[in-house]
Order: structure tokens, then sequence, then C-alpha cells
């Protein structure tokens, strides 16, 4: 072969090389970052045309990024996107449409995509199921003879197994729930909420929307903060030293209310006796724990969005990717087919109540998916309570401040 032959297939090789496209991937959940970097590499391997690349942003960090997308500005390929923030992003332009082949929207179960379509179209597809579960310390119940709950509990159950799990041990205290991490208007708090017949923190009535801060709203919140200040089952947002998931991953609390993609963080502890236990129940009431519903975006701004929403196919609907998370002790997309496999990854952990919980779940905020200023909205509620929940205020007072903020703000919204 001539030189000029040579140099010409050395150019077509290196041209080749370059060519594929890199899809930019980006993520606040490092809970479950390990399963993200194998089923990129997975996915990588499977094909030559893409290369995904994995970015973990901090949470603040990522939506200063998200806020660069209505600029037009430089963005990630594919986004982690939370319904609260949805409709403020979609509505401003700053989504593409996103076109699933037939047989992929085949398998995705309609009310899982529903949050995040808009007139016909389709702008996110859900990751998940991904509830928020109840995790105990087995050894802690065991040690404090407190019954092991593995099908049904009450709250006043759970509230008596936290007060007896509330005790010193070795010098240090341990705490019988996280209540610091059960403020009213967020995921945890609002799982009990829904559960004590809530209807939502906001009612639309007609095209206007007004707080819905009702007694049972009330009630729950109290109910919830009674456990720092009252009970003393928790430590309080201003005393405790480490966050509610460290002191369980620690052996230094009995209860955790959390999300079911905290799995993988329990390994880091080989010695702590975890298990799942069913969501209590609150006044007689069937419990109705939130689901949130993070989906996959393409900013308008992706110059690959073609290969972006290939990835976003594989990832929710491929087999590969739906057993790989499963086997991980994660919920896939399609969480129902991969049951066993799910159970299979957790044995002895009793997960079936986390398939139990499913069917009565609620999506967090997903009657308003349409209301543009929900996120401004929600700010200013928890703004409020936090001022409750780190004793600085008097609860009705923050309720009554944050019921009159969020008329303002609601009366300017769409």
């Amino acid at each position: 072969m001539t030189k000029t032959l040579l140099l010409l297939a050395a150019l077509s090789l290196s041209t080749a090389a370059t060519a594929a496209t890199t899809v930019d991937y980006a993520t606040w959940d490092g809970t479950r970052q390990q399963a993200d970097e194998a089923l990129i590499a997975a996915y990588n391997k499977s094909q030559s045309e893409v290369t995904v690349k994995y970015n973990l942003v901090p949470w603040g960090v990522y939506w200063q990024k998200a806020a660069a997308m209505t600029a037009g500005g430089s963005t990630y390929d594919v986004m982690w996107m939370n319904l609260d923030n949805f409709a403020f992003y979609q509505s401003q332009g700053a989504l593409s449409p996103i076109t699933l082949d037939a047989k992929t929207a085949a398998l995705l179960p309609a009310t899982r995509t529903t949050p995040y379509r808009v007139s016909g179209q389709l702008y996110g597809v859900p990751l998940g199921p991904q509830p928020v579960t109840v995790y105990i310390n087995r050894a802690l119940f065991k040690e404090r003879g407190v019954p092991v709950p593995t099908s049904a509990w009450t709250y006043a159950q759970m509230l008596d197994a936290a007060k007896k799990l509330t005790f010193v041990k070795d010098g240090k205290q341990i705490y019988g729930i996280n209540g610091a991490d059960l403020q009213a208007d967020l995921e945890y708090g609002m799982s009990f909420y829904y559960g004590a017949g809530g209807q939502g923190l906001i009612k639309k009535t007609g095209t206007t929307y007004a707080p819905n801060l009702d007694a049972t709203f009330q009630k729950t919140s109290q109910m919830l903060l009674d456990l720092i200040y009252k009970d003393k089952v928790s430590p309080g947002p201003q005393a405790a030293t480490q966050q509610g998931y460290q002191m369980f991953l620690a052996g230094q609390m009995g209860i955790l209310v959390q999300g079911s993609w905290m799995v993988s963080t329990w390994d880091q502890n080989k010695d702590l006796d975890w298990a799942f236990a069913p969501f209590p129940s609150v006044g007689g009431l069937k419990p109705r724990p939130v689901v949130s519903a993070h989906a996959l975006v393409v900013p308008k701004g992706s110059k690959n969005q073609a290969a972006a929403q290939k990835f976003i196919s594989w990832m929710n609907t491929s087999t590969q990717a739906q057993r790989m998370l499963a086997q991980r002790g994660l919920l896939p997309t399609l969480a129902e087919q991969y049951k066993s496999q799910y159970l299979s990854a957790l044995p002895g952990r009793n997960a079936q109540t986390v398939f139990a919980q499913l069917p009565n779940s609620v999506v967090i905020n997903g009657s308003l998916r349409a209301l543009k200023g929900l996120p401004e909205v929600l700010t200013v509620l928890n703004q409020k309570l936090n001022l409750a929940w780190t004793g600085n205020a008097k609860l009705q007072d923050a309720i009554s401040q944050a019921s009159t903020e969020m008329t303002t703000l609601l009366k300017q919204s769409k």
C-alpha cells in the first residue's frame, strides 16, 4: 500500500474513531451513582455510535444548570427532572418533546407518563416508581423488645416503637425516628398527610388556585412536629450533628422514613440489620405514601436530541437496564414486570411491602403539574414551615403566614 493510501486509511480510521456522538447525562441523585455508571457502561458497550457520559451534579448547582436551559445556553443532553419543576421548564420552552417508538411507548405504563404529557406531547419519561418507604433497624427492635412490623402497623404503634427505641447506649443517644425530615410539605411528611385524608396542599377551582392548608394539614403537621418537641423521639434540626439517614446508617436510629432508592447506602455498614416496614396507617385509613415522579428529559438546547431520546428509551424499557436496576435493589420503570428480580436482590428485607404500597400511593403534587409557578409557591411554604420545624416559630403562625404568601403568589400564577 502506498504512503498516500496509508495516510488516507489512517485519516479514515481517525474520523471514524471521533464520529461517535457524546450524550451528557446529568443527575443529582448520588445514591444511584454505581447503578447509573453500570447502566451507562453497559449501554456504551452495546453500540459504537453513541458514548454516554455520566455527570453527578450537586442539587443546588444542578438547578443553576437547569436554569441555563431557559436562557438557551449550553446544557446537558439528558437530565433528571422532578414534577414540581416540570411545568415551569416546559412552559418556558426549555424541554424538547420526546418521541418514542411504538414498542417502547407500549411498554411504559400510561399512568406514569401522564404527568409529563402536555397537549398530547410527551416531555419526560418517568424513572421509577420511586416511593417513600419505611426502614427499620431490626437489631434495635429486638434489643428493645419491640415487635417487628411485617405486614401492617398504625401510626400509634410506630410512635410507641419510636419511644422505646429512644435511649442511650454505650454513651451514645439512640433516637426512634427521623422527625426532622418529616416536614409536612415535603415528600416524607406528605406521605402521612395523604394517609390522614389530605387532598393536596393547593386546590384548583375553575381556573384559579388557592392554598389548602386545612385542618388535616394542620393536624398532621402538629403530629409530626410533636415527634421532635413533645414526644422527643427525634433529634431537632438544630441539635442533630448528622442527618437522619446518617444516624440510621450508623445504627443510632430505629426507624427511618426515606425513599426506596436508599438501599445501596445501607451496604456501607455491613453490620446494619435493616429491613423495610409497611407504611403506617393514620386514623384507621389506608396508607397513601408519596411516589416521587422523577423523569428523564431532553433540554431544548441539546445538540444530540435523537441520540438522547434513544438512550432514554433504553434506560426505561430495555430488558438489560430494567434487570440491572432490579438486581441492585432499585425499582425500575417497569417495576411490576421485574418484581421477582427485585425481591431476589433483597432477600429477608421484607421488600414485598414496597410493592404492597404502590397501588395506593400518590404522585407528589401530581394534580398541579400545569401550575407554572409551583416551585416558587412551594418554596414559600417550605420556608415558613421550616421556621416551626427548627423551633423558631409557632406552627399555627407559620401555617398562617405561608397561606397568606401562597395566596398572593397563586393569584399571579396561571
